[in-house]
């Protein structure tokens, strides 16, 4: 073992690699391979092979040793590559890259997964709303696709190209009722969905989407209930958090008779919103539109 490259815990970075070199009193001798980093010692089990380091694979299950340090740094070398989706089996990684990652939900990207086996196409949430179909439709079952993780993860979005997936391709002839189920996200996020401190808009409740389909396996209809939603959000928020979505989209743009019939103002005019965060989140169209816009104070996104 002596001279390995290994992966040891760091507090800053997580995991670095190093060399290994002696044993000491019982513990594993490491010298970094970044010369910044001084020599350390630490036990023998909170030491992980690295092999290959710095080549990436698609699957985690693919690399020679799979460990926590491992797998945690083909994710981290994936990402800065742009490429945010990982697999490990049939389960999908998704890393927020918190930016527009070009051509990653584009029509042509859509077409490149149809009826591709996993594996055989890179890792994308659109592999797995693809699979969830084909599985259905050879079964003859339903399926389901679960989709977790924190706040700010991403987990919302990756609902909406799932839906965008099994909707814009698969049920392309059904009609005008794929578009009504897309349709009905932004009315859901309005209702359940808040500013918090880590997420401008993170879901405050859980959800439940189907979305159906005939024989001839297409859309025919959906169905969207949901579950644990957050009452106490909607009399108290921190300073630092919002009410839901809903009352500051009333307050921007209500139009002239909703505003006078509803009385509605400004958001520091309301008891349940006054105590938390009144700022519109706007880009430069919607500033334009918004009442009053000159005397409110606003984040551009």
């Amino acid at each position: 073992m002596e001279n390995q490259q290994v992966w040891v815990r760091d507090p800053q970075e997580g995991f670095i690699i190093g060399k290994f070199v002696d044993m000491v009193d019982g513990d594993a001798l490491i010298v970094p391979l970044d010369p910044k980093y001084a020599q350390r010692t630490c036990p023998l089990e909170e030491v992980y092979p690295a092999g290959e380091y710095t080549k990436d694979v698609e699957d985690n299950c693919a690399l020679m040793y799979l460990n926590e340090a491992t797998l945690l740094n083909n994710i981290r070398t994936r990402y800065f590559k742009d490429n945010i989706y990982t697999y490990v089996a049939n389960i999908l990684i998704a890393v927020n890259p918190y930016c527009e990652v070009k051509d990653l939900y584009s029509t042509e990207t859509i077409k490149a997964y149809k009826g591709k086996s996993l594996g055989e196409t890179p890792p994308h949430v659109f592999a797995i709303a693809d699979k969830a179909f084909r599985d259905m439709k050879v079964l003859k079952q339903s399926q389901s696709i679960i989709v977790s993780g924190e706040s700010g993860a991403g987990k919302t979005e990756s609902t909406k190209y799932l839906l965008r997936y099994l909707c814009d391709l698969w049920g392309s002839t059904a009609g005008p009722i794929e578009q009504k189920i897309l349709d009905a996200n932004p009315v859901l996020e309005a209702f359940g969905n808040a500013k918090t401190k880590r997420n401008n808009n993170s879901s405050r409740f859980g959800k439940f989407m189907e979305v159906h389909f005939d024989s001839k396996c297409q859309v025919v209809g959906g169905y969207i209930s949901h579950y644990l939603l957050e009452k106490s959000r909607v009399c108290l928020q921190s300073s630092d958090e919002r009410n839901y979505h809903v009352f500051y989209m009333m307050c921007a743009g209500a139009p002239p008779e909703l505003r006078a019939k509803l009385g509605i103002t400004k958001p520091d005019d309301f008891q349940y919103l006054k105590n938390g965060c009144t700022q519109y989140f706007c880009n430069n169209e919607s500033e334009k539109k918004v009442e009053g816009n000159s005397k409110k104070v606003m984040i551009k996104l």
